[in-house]
């Protein structure tokens, strides 16, 4: 399953109809900051049902709507409309989830154009795994947040993302999960992202305490638990961990933005052989400025600005080696 196809119109600081396309692969969002990258991102976790304004990067629910401006009128009404397929094939059945809500508060929730209550919604979205999307998404200032957590704040956070409680059987489970199936793909992930180090789960779930840490041990035999980290080597580190923990979710699409750390050159590559580990069973929408993740996008969108400072696509195309080298990006 993956994301074809997204419309937005009167979105936050989208004031036009804009229709956007995706391939199963990996598509990168570019443009400068400000013009509106994020609200992409933003429209399709409240396509997918997302109600916290805080987590759409709202106070008020009058921010949804676009403003106006000297060009364009404010949006009385917004719609949101998203197209899944489970393959690329034209003769494969889409799957269609639109919502839609006015300025007085009415909203609207559609499944294959046809008007449904929002328990249903919320099924037809389980039933495709686009539920746990809301979950599986990374914005850049929230990279580090796991691991600026003390130990017992960090396992009691994990257990509830993986929505298990804290029964005794529950935990069991939830322990044995971390062990046998979490740490193996995080210890992969991290031997892209920092080769020479060596990596462990510290699980101490057996008293009352309820700990999870992690020790990572750096070239030159340097042993460091996770808040001992660097600035970058949290960030990877981060990373690495919160990927490992969306494939338990079974999400397939993944939406991450700016979330490359401060590499050099040659971590550049280490990261664009981690990306391409993920993307071979996860559709992934990233936003980024660096030219080593534009190398590798199936699909390449362009936000821009008009004159009065709303958003609409300035070009797309499906990547490829000599449209790259004729793209200048930093």
């Amino acid at each position: 399953m993956y994301l074809e196809d997204v419309t937005i119109q009167g979105f936050k600081s989208f004031s036009e109809n804009t229709d956007m396309s995706f391939k199963s692969g990996i598509s990168v969002i570019i443009g400068n900051n400000g013009v509106g990258k994020s609200n992409i991102l933003d429209a399709i976790v409240w396509v997918l049902g997302e109600n916290s304004l805080e987590r759409i990067r709202c106070y008020d629910r009058r921010e949804l709507f676009f403003a106006g401006s000297n060009g364009h009128p404010p949006a009385e009404s917004i719609r949101v409309e998203l197209n899944f397929k489970k393959e690329e094939s034209d003769d494969t059945p889409a799957f269609q989830f639109a919502r839609e809500m006015t300025r007085d508060g009415q909203s609207r929730y559609l499944f294959q154009n046809e008007r449904i209550d929002r328990q249903a919604y919320e099924e037809q979205l389980k039933a495709l795994r686009m539920r746990q999307t809301l979950k599986t998404i990374i914005r850049q200032e929230q990279i580090n947040d796991i691991l600026l957590v003390n130990p017992k704040e960090r396992f009691h956070i994990i257990q509830s993302f993986l929505g298990l409680t804290s029964a005794p059987e529950d935990k069991t489970d939830f322990c044995q999960s971390l062990e046998e199936v979490v740490a193996p793909l995080f210890t992969r992930y991290m031997s892209y992202l920092s080769p020479l180090s060596e990596v462990r789960f510290d699980l101490n779930a057996l008293n009352s305490e309820n700990e999870f840490d992690l020790e990572i041990t750096l070239p030159g035999n340097r042993v460091r638990r996770a808040h001992q980290l660097s600035g970058g080597e949290k960030a990877i580190t981060s990373l690495a961990l919160k990927l490992a923990l969306f494939h338990q979710l079974q999400s397939p699409l993944y939406l991450l933005d700016e979330v490359e750390p401060a590499l050099d050159y040659i971590n550049h590559k280490s990261m664009q052989a981690f990306l391409k580990d993920v993307a071979s069973d996860k559709q992934l929408i990233m936003i980024t400025h660096l030219r080593s993740t534009i190398d590798l996008a199936d699909t390449l969108h362009g936000v821009r600005t008009r004159f009065d400072g709303s958003s609409f696509m300035k070009f797309y195309f499906v990547m490829d080696e000599r449209l790259l080298k004729l793209y200048k990006c930093c």
